[in-house]
């Protein structure tokens, strides 16, 4: 199956260089390219005509692609660009770039930019979560300390906390791994609101990969030091569910982590557009990678921000 696919991450991404081999296997032409290699080792150039119709070209190396001629672009994980010599180079160059990717006539994956950064908004996707039937932990976002700590004693101290809005995607994390509260500012939380949610008893963590209409969920069993993942069979209902969230967002690609109580309740913890599956992959065998490629080369229509 031919095709050209551009990939968007940061320097080193073990996942992205892993599907251009398989997307190579297939016969497609993907090119995996780090925004901050600009302005440097890549150039971008747009030419538009008297009528508006516009020509972007990238150059890398040797190589020169024309960008109006992609099957696909999946932004995996992509930073700004690095710039030269100042800030309001860097601001320029990240707005150029920001200009192109979001004007590419091809699909998107997981979604168009604006689409992604609305979907990894914690409060916006456990609203849409919850809409949808997802039991929730009970959380609280806030920027208050006395919130916080009648948060923390109504918890009896039995909470899990994370920045708001920290990338969600932490290589090969643990879902069930959270970060320990302290609450030693008297004024507020800190320089950063918090994520506050009560700790939720747990028999399993469970990461959902969802692949346009393809779903596969991973047990995680902990200790870290001995992991263990093995594939897990959802509920219907729950697997139902899982879809829908995605389409709800926006997105035909993320990781959902979910955790198992000992009584059964799935209850919903977060979504991750780019969320990592490769070690999921490699000790279950699911086939999310063939998965993955399929969505790339037959992508679904571009989304509307």
């Amino acid at each position: 199956m031919s095709g050209t696919v551009l990939v968007l991450t940061e320097d080193g991404d073990p996942q992205a260089r892993h599907v251009a081999r398989a997307l190579a296997g297939r016969g497609a032409d993907t090119l995996v390219l780090v925004p901050e290699w600009f302005p440097g080792s890549a150039r971008l150039s747009v030419t538009l005509d008297p009528s508006g119709s516009a020509r972007r070209t990238l150059v890398t190396g040797d190589r020169r692609l024309d960008l109006d001629r992609l099957t696909s672009v999946w932004f995996r994980r992509p930073g700004p660009p690095a710039g030269a010599g100042s800030v309001e180079s860097a601001v320029q160059q990240n707005g150029f770039a920001s200009d192109v990717w979001d004007t590419l006539a091809c699909p998107a994956v997981p979604a168009s930019r604006a689409v992604i950064q609305r979907a990894q908004r914690k409060l916006y996707q456990l609203s849409v979560a919850g809409r949808l039937g997802f039991e929730l932990p009970s959380t609280l976002i806030s920027t208050d300390h006395d919130e916080l700590l009648d948060f923390y004693l109504a918890h009896q101290g039995q909470i899990v906390t994370r920045v708001l809005d920290r990338p969600w995607a932490i290589p090969e994390r643990n879902p069930s791994e959270d970060e320990v509260i302290t609450l030693s500012d008297p004024h507020g939380t800190g320089p950063f609101p918090l994520v506050a949610q009560a700790h939720v008893l747990r028999r399993l963590a469970l990461r959902v990969v969802v692949t346009g209409a393809r779903l596969f969920a991973a047990e995680i069993h902990s200790p870290r030091s001995t992991r263990r993942l093995r594939p897990h069979r959802l509920p219907e209902d729950v697997h139902r569910r899982c879809l829908r969230l995605m389409r709800h967002l926006g997105l035909s690609f993320g990781t959902i982590d979910l955790t198992l109580t000992p009584e059964g309740r799935y209850v919903f913890l977060e979504v991750n557009p780019e969320g990592g599956f490769l070690l999921i992959e490699q000790i279950t065998a699911m086939p999310i990678t063939e998965a993955l490629c399929d969505l790339l080369l037959t992508p679904p229509a571009p989304e509307q921000a």
